[in-house]
C-alpha cells in the first residue's frame, strides 16, 4: 500500500504539529511537505518513515508544479 506523506501521517496518528516536532522542524515547514511546496530531504524521510513506522519505498514524495 502506498501513502502520500498526509496519508501516512493520518494513518500513524499523528497531528501535523506532532510530527513537525519528531523531525525538529516548524508546523509551517511541515505544512510546506504536505502541500508539495517544499521537498523532504532524505535524511527527514527517514525519520519520517521511522516515526510513522511506515517503510520509506511505501511513501510518495511529490511536489506539485509551483513555479
Amino acid at each position: 500500500m502506498k501513502f502520500t506523506i498526509k496519508k501516512a501521517r493520518q494513518y500513524a496518528g499523528f497531528t501535523q504539529q506532532e510530527i513537525a516536532e519528531k523531525l525538529g522542524i516548524s508546523i509551517k515547514t511541515y505544512q510546506n511537505y504536505e502541500k508539495g511546496i517544499t521537498a523532504m530531504r532524505i535524511d527527514k524521510a527517514k525519520k519520517f518513515s521511522s516515526v510513522t513506522n511506515i517503510p520509506l519505498s511505501d511513501i510518495i514524495f511529490l511536489l506539485s508544479n509551483y513555479g
